[in-house]
Order: C-alpha cells, then sequence, then structure tokens
C-alpha cells in the first residue's frame, strides 16, 4: 500500500496538485501579513498622518481640561450634540496646527541641539525621583507610554523647535501708543441700535418631514450616528498607599525606632558669635597683655561692637561689631572652635584665646540649646514612616510575583488577585473618553484598545501608574464601532431636520421682509413682533444677547439720519432683524502705560500667530477623516 502510494505521488499530476496546494498555503500566509490593519488616521497633513490615538489623546487632555474647568456644567454642555461636534473639531484642528508649526520650522531650519533636548527631558517632573532625573523611571514611562527613547526624544526636539518659533513671533512685536488709543476707542465705542426677533417656531404649521428627508439628512450627517469602540476591562491594582493602611505597627518597633533615629526628631545646637582679634603670628607677651586689658574693660561693661571696630585685626567682621555668623563645627581653628563651643549662655565672653592668627575674644551673641523632641509628640510620625518603609519593601515584593504570575496564567486574574490579596474590579463597557479613575490614562487606555491586545484577551505587563503604584489590566468584552441603523436614532434625526426646517423658514421669511422694505417698525408689524430699543449699546458686557451685539457692532455706519438693516439667526433658529441707527465713538487723551504697551504686543503676536496658521493652512494640502470618534454619545 505504501509503496503504490509513494509511486503515486511522483505522477504529473500528483505534482500539479502539491503544487498548487503549497501555492495556496503561501498566498494565505501573505495575505495574513497584507491583511494586518493598519492603524486608524484622523486627517493627512502635506502627506503626514494624525493617528486616531494621538487624537484620541489629545481629546482626552481636553475633556479631563474642560472638566476641571466647569465641574458639573461641563455635563450640561456634553450633553448638546453640536456643541461636542464643534468640541471634537477644534481638537482635530489644534493637532493640525500643531503639525503645520512643525513642518514650517523644520522648513525654517530652526534646530534643537542635542545638549538643549538633553537639559529639557532630564528636566521632566515626571522622569525625576526627588528632584533628580532618573534613568530606570524615564525608560520604565516610556515604554509603558509606548514611545523608544530616541523616538521621544525627537519628539522633544521638535515641540522645542516650534517653541522656537513662536518665541520668534512674540519676541518680535511691539505695540504703539496711537494702536493702543484706536483699540481703546474701538473698545469703547457705543451703538443705538432697534431690533425684533422671528421666532422658528411660529413655522411649525408649515414644517411637512417625509421619509426622504429623513434618509437625506441622516446619510449626509452619517458620522454623527457612530458609536464609539467600546470596552469592558477587568483589572488587579497594587499600590504601596493601600498596603500601608493594612500594616500595624507596635510600640516597641516605635520606640527602637526613636532611639536609633533621634537626631531626626529635633533641632540642632545653634550659636552665633563675635570676636575681637589681635593679629600675632607667634607668642607675644605684649599683644597678649592688650588683649587681657580689652577684657577688662568688655568685663567692666564696654561696648563689645565698639572695641571690635576699634581694635579688632578683622577688619571685615569689626565693621559688624565683630560678628561672625552662625558658628559651624569643623570650619575654623580648633583651638577658637573649643573656646567658643565652651560657651553656653548669651553675652557670656571667653578668655583671651590664642589662634594660629592671632588673640582672641569671643562673646556668644546668640545660643539655641539643641532640642529633642519627646517619644510621644512623635510616635504617630514615626509610625507613618515604619507603616511606609514596611508597605515598600511588600510593595516591590508583590509586584514581582504580580507580574510572574499574571504572567503564567494570562488568561484570568484570579490567582494574580489571590498573591497581591486583592479584589479583582470590574467595569462596565466603556469608551476611551468615557473612561474614569484608574483606567482614564493614556497609558492604561492605549493598552486596552489595542488591536492586538483586545484580540487575545490575555493579561497586560505590569503597568505603573504612578510611583509604587501599579496595575494589570484584561480585556473581557469588546463592542467595535458601528454605524447605529436610522431606526436607532429615528427621534434623534427627526428632532434634527424638524429644527432644521424651522430655521430655514425662518431665514427665509426675515430675507423677504429686508428686500421688501426699510422701515424696521413696518416689517416687525408684519412679523406679529415687537420692536426692542437698546441705545448707549456697549461692545462688551450687558443683557443683549451675544449674536445679536456682534452682528450689531459688525455692521456698517449708518448715514446721517438713516440706520443700516441686517439680520442674523440665532442658535436656536430665531432670526433677530436688527436696525442700527448711530455709532457713537469714544475720544481717548491718556497716555499708555508700559503694561498697556506689552498688552499690545502681546495681542498683535497672537493676531499674527494666527495668521501665520491660515496661511499654512490655505497653503496645504489637508485631508480629514475623522469618523469613528464623532459619536453624539461617545461623551
Amino acid at each position: 500500500m505504501l509503496e503504490r502510494i509513494r509511486e503515486g505521488s511522483q505522477g504529473l499530476t500528483a505534482k500539479i496538485i502539491l503544487g498548487l496546494v503549497i501555492l495556496t498555503f503561501a498566498l494565505a500566509g501573505v495575505g495574513s501579513y497584507l491583511s494586518t490593519p493598519t492603524e486608524a488616521v484622523v486627517a493627512v497633513v502635506n502627506g503626514e498622518e494624525i493617528s486616531q490615538a494621538s487624537y484620541d489623546q489629545a481629546l482626552q487632555r481636553e475633556r479631563a481640561r474642560m472638566q476641571e474647568q466647569f465641574g458639573e456644567m461641563y455635563d450640561t454642555l456634553a450633553a448638546d450634540p453640536a456643541y461636542m461636534a464643534g468640541f471634537r473639531s477644534d481638537v482635530l484642528e489644534r493637532l493640525i496646527d500643531d503639525t503645520l508649526q512643525k513642518q514650517f520650522a523644520k522648513q525654517l531650519g530652526l534646530r534643537v541641539g542635542d545638549e538643549q533636548v538633553r537639559i529639557a527631558v532630564t528636566s521632566l517632573p515626571d522622569f525625576q525621583i526627588d528632584g533628580v532625573f532618573n534613568t530606570e523611571r524615564f525608560n520604565a514611562l516610556l515604554r509603558q507610554a509606548g514611545y523608544q527613547p530616541a523616538a521621544f526624544r525627537e519628539m522633544v526636539r521638535e515641540d522645542l523647535a516650534t517653541s522656537q518659533l513662536m518665541q520668534g513671533l512674540i519676541g518680535s512685536e511691539f505695540g504703539l501708543a496711537s494702536e493702543i488709543n484706536s483699540l481703546l476707542a474701538l473698545q469703547q465705542q457705543i451703538r443705538d441700535l432697534q431690533y425684533f426677533t422671528i421666532p422658528a417656531a411660529r413655522f411649525a404649521d408649515a414644517i411637512e418631514i417625509t421619509e426622504d428627508k429623513l434618509q437625506a439628512y441622516y446619510q449626509q450627517n452619517i458620522e454623527r450616528f457612530m458609536t464609539p469602540e467600546r470596552v469592558a476591562a477587568e483589572y488587579v491594582e497594587l499600590s504601596a498607599a493601600a498596603l500601608a493602611e493594612d500594616i500595624e505597627v507596635t510600640e516597641q518597633q516605635i520606640a527602637d525606632y526613636y532611639e536609633a533615629n533621634k537626631a531626626r526628631f529635633g533641632s540642632t545646637e545653634r550659636r552665633e558669635v563675635a570676636h575681637i582679634m589681635l593679629e600675632s603670628e607667634q607668642d607675644d607677651a605684649e599683644v597678649a597683655a592688650k588683649a587681657g586689658a580689652l577684657l577688662t574693660e568688655l568685663q567692666n561693661g564696654a561696648d563689645f561692637a565698639e572695641l571690635a571696630k576699634t581694635h579688632s585685626a578683622d577688619t571685615f567682621s569689626a565693621e559688624n561689631g565683630g560678628a561672625l555668623g552662625q558658628l559651624v563645627a569643623g570650619q575654623i581653628d580648633p583651638t577658637f572652635e573649643a573656646a567658643a563651643f565652651a560657651l553656653t549662655e548669651q553675652g557670656q565672653l571667653s578668655a583671651v584665646v590664642r589662634s594660629e592668627f592671632g588673640y582672641h575674644i569671643i562673646k556668644l551673641t546668640a545660643f539655641e540649646p539643641a532640642v529633642t523632641r519627646a517619644l510621644n509628640e512623635v510616635s504617630a510620625e514615626i509610625a507613618s514612616i515604619l507603616r511606609a518603609e514596611q508597605a515598600t519593601a511588600l510593595f516591590y515584593d508583590l509586584q514581582q510575583r504580580l507580574a510572574q504570575v499574571a504572567f503564567e496564567q494570562p488568561d484570568n486574574l484570579d490567582e494574580a488577585a489571590d498573591v497581591i490579596g486583592a479584589k479583582i474590579q470590574s467595569t462596565e463597557l466603556f469608551s476611551r473618553i468615557e473612561a474614569i479613575g484608574t483606567l482614564a490614562q493614556p497609558a492604561i487606555l492605549n493598552r486596552l484598545f489595542e488591536p492586538r491586545f483586545i484580540a487575545e484577551r490575555l493579561n497586560s505587563d505590569v503597568l505603573e501608574l504612578a510611583r509604587e503604584h501599579v496595575v494589570v489590566v484584561r480585556v473581557k468584552e469588546h463592542v467595535p464601532a458601528r454605524t447605529q441603523q436610522l431606526t436607532e436614532v429615528i427621534e434623534q434625526v427627526t428632532a434634527a431636520v424638524r429644527q432644521e426646517a424651522l430655521a430655514q423658514q425662518a431665514k427665509a421669511f426675515a430675507t423677504e421682509l429686508l428686500a421688501q422694505g426699510t422701515d424696521l417698525a413696518l416689517m416687525a408689524e408684519k412679523a406679529e413682533a415687537e420692536v426692542v430699543v437698546s441705545t448707549a449699546t456697549p461692545r462688551f458686557g450687558g443683557s443683549l444677547a451675544a449674536e445679536v451685539r456682534a452682528k450689531a457692532f459688525a455692521m456698517p455706519k449708518p448715514a446721517e439720519g438713516q440706520s443700516s438693516l441686517d439680520s442674523v439667526q440665532l442658535s436656536n433658529g430665531d432670526v433677530v432683524i436688527v436696525a442700527l441707527d448711530a455709532v457713537t465713538a469714544a475720544e481717548i487723551t491718556s497716555v499708555p502705560d508700559a503694561g498697556q504697551l506689552e498688552a499690545i504686543s502681546r495681542q498683535q503676536a497672537e493676531q499674527h500667530y494666527q495668521a501665520l496658521l491660515a496661511n499654512l493652512k490655505s497653503q496645504a494640502k489637508i485631508s480629514r477623516k475623522l469618523r469613528s470618534t464623532v459619536a453624539a454619545d461617545d461623551f
């Protein structure tokens, strides 16, 4: 049987079949490489890609900043789809601006040396321990964030080069007094206006919502109806701070630590001295007698400072009444030091002392004896120190065991949790933007939303959240991003189509009124609206709606006895027709001070910066591909 099979396999037909099989496997292998999913891209700027991960990180940072700034009010803002769509778009535009600046800085040939990069990196607090740069921490944080050291240094180099560009723009600006006065005149200008409002809701009966309109709006705005990618995670957390809470310290341990470290719980002796020195390189009875006479005068009540100024050969201290300041052991002549430290009462005088420089009379001008706090005063502090020390030692031991067990049992966290005595914490499904607490850190999110990590469903390595605070995570459930069907968002789409149609009707009606006449009162009568008069309206402040105020101050100054007419649509769809009656300029006669000149310089620098960005954008080839992050409910 085997012989027949062997002979058959040598035939031409068998060889062709075998070749096809080999080719199939080969193509399948190549296909697996070619079909490897590439990282999503949200924009391409002059050929340079901005990744989805970079965008998500920037979005997370900006969201955190907004939450910190606005608190609970942010939840109200986040509930508005239109606001959040603009918010997400703004984040993308800032990333595009950053990319354009880096490209422009490179085009200008701006360069940053290796030494500048080194100083910048080592100065970053995140890479320091007790104020000193730590290489191990630097490498650990970079690994956690997914950076290679060389790539990170180049990123810092690019940022520093961009900073050079900004500093050049800002540093070259200056302000003139005439510019400030012109600006103040515009800012303090007032305007007289009248207006009336056409409510969009009045056209509700004229609105017809059809299936075609709903479908059209859905297709045109389909990116708004994408759900974000979500994961549900499990994790175990280990921190020295949490371990310290469960550590008990005995009274004996506290007492032993106190005895071994008394110097830590008290103040050192502090003494300040003054002296009168009579110079002599060798023993001299005459100089010694003179010093003795001065000591007698001092003992009889003579002023030490005056005698020092008159007789001391140490001219530097003599100018200050002989004061030498605080005395530190080991820094002066041993004989002088011994005599000075023998004094124990403020104002006490020494005998005449012979040093290598001459003869001295020493006075103790200030004295604070060493004080050690009692054990009962520092008991709580010592207990905290002992707990922290023991917790740190335990933390590093448990961290090693956690890493080992999480690796050896990669498909669950049960044994990893047992080995460190922790509970497995579990989350519901969340998107990158919805992450809170421990899992909200960019390094953790990057791991949780990494395609390969999601596919494997294995434990992560030990990820550092902070010093002596780590976590191991795994994905337990994953829901990819998807476009919601029209039936799922029909209420949202219907409301949007209705609002859009009402706004269009209001705008059309306002346009018709403006085309028919120039009398505001007559137009208001046709619109069945009430005219509101606002005289001496300032550019800033007041109760006038911001859109109406902006329109009024953008309108041209009317001719004498006439009015300028225009309309503005509010965010709710209502239209306001505005009549500008008069413009009153402000007279500025004050002379600007240095602060105002600096302020106008900063303002002009900002304007020129924005103009530069606008010019770079106008000349750049930019492709925006923001889709998967614009779901209406991803906040």
